[in-house]
């Protein structure tokens, strides 16, 4: 008997030991990101729509440019700021205002005012940026959600693939937006291949020329796929400090400020839905030149 009791002591010894490690045993290491979609060619009648965009925005800036709207006072001040770059890691905020820049002079500039909204799990930028983009549209209170992430990712197929590419994108914002009082007449969504259609070596004007147009013209956000902070990257968001291994981060474009002249001058102001993903939620900028490096890295895309 005395010998089954010592059995029995070393038995339940053994089991309390094994449920006592069983927690850390089955842990398990952080799920890597999932493997980047690749991004279909646009069909003949999406390219139509996105070259007759760009040749709406090249007008209009043609039209700005002749009126002298862009003409500086010469008390004007040069916007300075550090840009996130592999030079210098300081970051470039504004999370308390629209941006908008009133020191005694005119610096051309252009603003819609949006909300950031926090996206709701590690693969919803999408449809985060979706949520800005709605909400601005439907013209609603800065607390309220026109749609929820939820319903929008369904619109996006974010669940289905894991991830939002800008096909589904434009397909989302087409949804989300359809009917809403701040959404211009005959206004599509538009997939366009950024590229350096004059041949000058850069994309920055055509950035800009998108951002600018879309802004100041037709007072609509842009949804920007980037990768946020690859590592050893020259630019990255200011809104992401860190290197994080990413297939792509959306963010929403809103505002703009200084006319792009191929340096880091020109700034474009974005929102960003991240801070339980690496990033940060609020509203942030980095120079057109930076965010335009950062798009030919990725996809090469943008939704506007």
């Amino acid at each position: 008997m005395f010998s089954r009791r010592i059995a029995m002591a070393m038995l339940f010894a053994m089991l309390m030991s094994a449920l006592t490690v069983a927690p850390a045993a089955a842990a398990k290491p952080s799920k890597p990101p999932p493997a980047q979609l690749e991004e279909r060619p646009l069909t003949p009648e999406e390219q139509a729509q996105s070259d007759a965009k760009v040749a709406a925005a090249n007008a209009y800036l043609a039209s700005v440019a002749a009126s002298g709207a862009d003409l500086v006072t010469l008390n004007c001040v040069t916007p300075t700021a550090a840009e996130p770059t592999a030079e210098s890691t300081t970051p470039s905020t504004d999370a308390s205002t629209d941006g908008a820049t009133t020191q005694a002079c005119y610096v051309p500039q252009g603003f819609i005012t949006v909300y950031a909204r926090d996206q709701a799990y590690g693969h919803y930028c999408g449809p985060a940026v979706g949520q800005v983009i709605a909400n601005y549209s439907w013209a609603v209170a800065s607390t309220v959600n026109k749609y929820s992430q939820g319903t929008i990712a369904g619109w996006m197929g974010t669940d289905a693939n894991g991830q939002t590419t800008a096909e589904w994108m434009e397909a989302g914002l087409e949804r989300a937006t359809a009917g809403a009082p701040r959404r211009p007449a005959n206004w599509n969504w538009v997939i366009t291949n950024v590229r350096d259609y004059n041949g000058n070596g850069g994309t920055g004007d055509e950035v800009f020329s998108y951002l600018r147009s879309n802004i100041s013209g037709s007072k609509m956000p842009l949804a920007i796929p980037v990768k946020p902070h690859a590592s050893g990257a020259l630019y990255w968001l200011a809104s992401w400090p860190r290197a994080v291994a990413s297939v792509g981060h959306w963010i929403a474009a809103y505002g703009w400020v200084g006319v792009y002249s191929g340096t880091s001058y020109s700034r474009l102001y974005f929102t960003d839905s991240s801070k339980d993903e690496g990033g940060s939620t609020g509203k942030f900028y980095n120079s057109v030149l930076s965010i335009a490096w950062m798009i030919s890295r990725h996809t090469g895309r943008l939704v506007w």
